[in-house]
This record gives structure tokens, C-alpha cells and sequence, in this order.
């Protein structure tokens, strides 16, 4: 029988002349993490440069480099990876010292066992922290990047002018949610002494979240008015309908449920994936912001077949819209409270994104009583005629 290998928890980098405190701090830990070692500062520092552990420890009295001269070199190359001093009897001002050059702690020698898989276990946490905003903080800049050169180049129709200023709006709540989340983050590491918590884990879970929400957003709007025929793929609606509520899953107050007329398989529709189901995310999102404060909250989705096309409603019993609001509900600039805090990629996207798969999309709503989202799309079989070729497919 193979036995399984245990996942480690991080990587170690130890720097210290004496082989006996190297040696045992291996023994000590290397269930636990992957451990590499040095016997002097240069070395530690190729080391260091090469495997970018989460955590260093290094001796202060070493021979050529002393600790602190090796830990202004580290903190040189990487401000964030923990590095705490190993100190002997008599040595507590240097390691103070340490502190003030950027060390995050010091142990005493002889260490004792317990204490030292505290603080790596600590520290090495709390460098995985720090990598995971850096990354969250990276992939905000690519994607703000993405969105002005995209918004650049974008001359070609007043319609995706418009689609423009709705994306900017629709990013800019999530874009918030990342600053103050990265905010609250940077509170914890630095007025809370660094250590870890199930809130800072919190944390970096809604930056990642928002952060690919933010990704799906761009990437929905650069592909509106590119139709990527090469894309095109036969879409089991009742399956994205479903996905779709596994992603609204949270609100575990509101009922939801599928009611298909004869078989699955004919609810079938050719489409791009990506797009078509962020269209239907947002008609359920749309749906469960109305519900909200709703006794007996509940979205039903109905799935009929009329000659030869889809017929989707998507019923919930929440607030309500009025005739007067209803009539601008697919307009970008709309500022319609109700439809304000449900735009996801907004209605006036997902109506554009229904349309280039030839389909059709309505509304139907009364204050108090709740909406009904009617869409109707051709049945696979016969989008193959509609999308054989770019010229016959209708401009929306």
C-alpha cells in the first residue's frame, strides 16, 4: 500500500553557521514544511532568491555576514517574507536591534519544540497572507490595465460607448468591496502584531471573489459586439439555469425551483457559455436583490417549447417594478433604485448579449406583486441556420 503524501504547509529557509541548531530545526520541522538550509549569509540569499520561502530563520552571529547585515540584504530583495533572528544567552540588545531592521521576532537558544512550531506556523501564515493580496493587488492592476487600453480602442458603435460607461459602473462596487477589504487587511497585519485569523482569511475570500468578478465583468464586455462564431457551443439551459442558482446558493431564505415542460435535452440553444450565462446570473441576481425583506421569497423558472424556440420566464414574488421605471429598464444610465441594485452586468448588456444569439427579452412587473423575465431563444437545431455564416446573423 502507497501511503499518501502529506501536503506541506510552507517553505523554511534556515541560515546558520552551527550545524547542531540547523539540524534540528530540519528534524523539527520538515513533516510539516518544505526546509531548505544555509551555513552563511550569501548562500542563504541564492537560496532565498531561488525557492522565495514563506519564512526565514537566521542566526545573528555568524562568521563574514552577520544576521543583520544578512536580514538588510533579504528585506532588500523581498519587504514581506517573515524572518525571525535566532539569538544566544547575552545577545537580547542585538536582537532588538533586529527588530528595528525588520525582523518580525527572535527566538532565544536553546529553543524549545513547541514554541518554535508556533511561531513558524505563525509567520509563515503571515506570509501567505501577504503573497495573496499581492496577487489579489496584481490582477486589479492587469485588469485596470485591460479596461483603459479596451476603452481606447472603442469607437466603433454609440452602443458600446454606452456599454462602456455601464461596465465602469457596474466595476466600480466590486472595485469597494476589494479597497476596503485590502484596507481592513492591512489593519490586521499591521495594528494587530501580524498574527493570523479567521477574519483576514475572510478577507482575502471576498477580495479573490470580487477580484474574478471583476475579471468576468471585462472580459463580458469585450466580447459584446465581437460575436466569436468559433465559440459557439450547444448550451443545456435548464443546466446553466441551475449553475446559476448554486451561484445565488447564499440567500438560503428564498426557494428556488426549475419546472421544465417535457424533455431536458430539447432545451438546448447554440451560444457562447460565458456570455449566455452571465445574461441568465444576472435575470436571477436581478431577481433575489427584489426579493429582499420578502416573507416568503421564491423564484420559479419555467422552460417551454414554442415551435421552434426556448421560452424561459423567470417569475419571482419580490418588490416590483413600476409602469413608469419599466419603461427605461433597459436604458445604461438608468437610476432606477430597484434595478440599481441589481445590475450585474446590467440589462441593457444582457439584453444586447440575448439579442446577438437571436433571441428576445421582456419584462413584465407590478409594485408589490414581482416580476416576470420573459426570454425566448432558437432551439439549437435551428440557430445552425442563423449562425452558418456572419452575414446572417441580425445587428442588434
Amino acid at each position: 500500500m502507497i501511503a499518501e503524501t502529506k501536503e506541506k504547509l510552507g517553505t523554511v529557509l534556515v541560515i546558520d553557521d552551527e550545524r547542531g541548531p540547523r539540524e534540528s530545526l530540519r528534524m523539527v520541522l520538515k513533516y510539516d514544511y518544505d526546509m531548505f538550509l544555509a551555513d552563511r549569509v550569501d548562500a542563504g540569499v541564492e537560496l532565498l532568491r531561488e525557492q522565495e520561502p514563506d519564512l526565514v530563520i537566521m542566526d545573528i552571529r555568524m562568521p563574514e555576514k552577520s544576521g543583520i547585515e544578512g536580514l538588510q540584504e533579504i528585506r532588500a530583495i523581498n519587504p514581506n517574507v517573515s524572518i525571525v533572528m535566532l539569538t544566544g544567552y547575552g545577545d537580547l540588545d542585538t536582537a532588538q536591534q533586529a527588530i528595528r531592521f525588520g525582523a518580525n521576532d527572535y527566538l532565544q537558544k536553546p529553543f524549545d519544540t513547541d514554541e518554535i512550531q508556533a511561531v513558524v506556523k505563525k509567520y509563515v501564515d503571515r506570509s501567505k497572507l501577504h503573497s495573496r493580496k499581492k496577487q489579489a493587488q496584481e490582477e486589479l492592476n492587469k485588469m485596470t490595465q485591460s479596461l483603459s487600453r479596451e476603452v481606447g480602442k472603442t469607437n466603433k458603435l454609440t452602443s458600446l460607448g454606452a456599454a462602456s460607461s455601464e461596465l465602469v459602473r457596474d466595476l466600480r462596487n466590486p472595485l469597494t468591496i476589494i479597497r476596503g477589504y485590502l484596507d481592513l487587511l492591512n489593519y490586521e497585519l499591521k495594528e494587530k502584531q501580524e498574527s493570523t485569523s479567521d477574519e483576514m482569511n475572510e478577507y482575502l475570500d471576498q477580495i479573490e471573489t470580487n477580484v474574478e468578478r471583476c475579471a468576468e465583468l471585462v472580459e463580458s464586455w469585450r466580447a459584446l459586439g465581437r460575436f466569436d462564431f468559433s465559440q459557439l457551443q450547444r448550451l443545456n439551459l435548464p443546466k446553466l439555469i441551475n449553475d446559476c442558482f448554486r451561484d445565488a446558493a447564499a440567500h438560503s431564505d428564498i426557494s428556488f425551483s426549475v419546472q421544465v415542460e417535457g424533455i431536458e435535452d430539447q432545451y438546448e440553444m447554440l451560444g457562447e457559455r460565458l456570455q449566455v450565462k452571465r445574461a441568465l446570473q444576472n435575470l436571477i441576481d436581478n431577481a433575489v436583490e427584489a426579493l429582499d425583506q420578502q416573507s416568503s421569497p421564491c423564484i420559479v423558472v419555467l422552460f417551454a417549447i414554442s415551435n421552434n424556440d426556448i421560452d424561459i420566464k423567470v417569475k419571482d414574488n419580490g418588490c416590483g417594478v413600476d409602469a413608469q421605471s419599466l419603461r427605461w429598464i433597459f436604458e445604461p444610465f438608468d437610476n432606477t433604485a430597484t434595478i440599481e441594485k441589481g445590475a450585474g452586468l446590467g440589462l441593457f448588456i444582457t439584453k444586447k448579449v440575448i439579442e446577438e444569439h437571436r433571441g428576445s427579452l421582456q419584462f413584465e412587473s407590478r409594485v408589490g406583486e414581482g416580476t416576470i423575465v420573459s426570454v425566448r431563444v432558437p432551439q439549437a437545431h435551428t440557430a445552425l441556420g442563423y449562425f452558418s455564416s456572419p452575414d446572417s446573423l441580425v445587428q442588434a
